[in-house]
């Protein structure tokens, strides 16, 4: 029955996709060609125990990030580090190191747990830096995004609407463009050069992994953050 609903829900959005454009009649790939369950086998011995533990980004405006993550997004400090007067580290997570709400702690509590969390959210600031930080949003580089889930992505998008974040796609939203600010985090832009076929094939198949039920913001520093609804909707890849 759940395969039966999926390949239900899989023609929609490949019908969905089509109407993006109802000029183009690229043949859609089969099944087998778009999803590829991982099989490795056991993690070599001597990486028991790795996992990824947070995620950087540079900043020359720190003020300006840690209140989008701490106060609009909720995530808490667990530290601030000043190297130098100009040079500071800061640590921000949820609490449990994933989903906020299972539990208050404070930062003493983060602390002593850090290097035991995932999902962590590292700031360096260099505040007397010459060099002009560009974030993927404004030209495509080896960073793309932050992956946010929220239990209900339609309040989660009226609620920074609310903040005044920055949207830059909606819910419910394709992408319709080959060029703008979504596109250069994901490498697809201007920047990825005048590949227009290959883009459109793209913009006709993003139904299929439900890009258009996702919501995209931006930070203060334009860094792109992806908002996904955590229970996957029918029929997406």
């Amino acid at each position: 029955m759940r395969l039966a609903n999926f390949l239900v829900g899989l023609s929609m959005g490949i019908q969905w996709a089509s109407a993006c454009d109802p000029t183009t009649n690229s043949s859609t790939p089969g099944l087998d060609d778009l999803f590829h369950i991982g099989n490795d086998g056991p993690a070599p011995p001597e990486t028991l125990g790795y996992f990824i533990n947070h995620v950087g980004l540079l900043t020359t405006n720190l003020a300006a990030l840690k209140h989008f993550y701490v106060d609009i997004l909720g995530l808490r400090q667990i530290f601030d580090v000043t190297l130098t007067p100009e040079f500071t580290i800061t640590y921000l997570g949820y609490a449990q190191g994933g989903r906020n709400g299972t539990g208050f702690q404070t930062g003493e509590e983060l602390n002593r747990e850090k290097n035991n969390l995932a999902g962590l959210l590292e700031i360096v600031q260099f505040n007397a830096s010459d060099d002009n930080l560009l974030s993927s949003t404004k030209r495509t580089n080896t960073f793309g995004h932050i992956g946010l889930i929220v239990p209900d992505i339609v309040k989660a998008q009226e609620y920074l609407e609310s903040k005044g974040v920055q949207i830059l796609k909606r819910y419910g939203e394709p992408i319709k463009t080959f060029t703008g600010p979504v596109n250069n985090a994901f490498g697809i832009g201007e920047y990825a050069g005048a590949h227009i076929a290959a883009k459109k094939r793209l913009m006709e198949a993003q139904g299929l992994i439900g890009l258009p039920l996702l919501v995209m913001v931006a930070d203060p520093d334009g860094n792109l953050v992806e908002i996904q609804q955590q229970e996957q909707p029918t029929g997406v890849l």
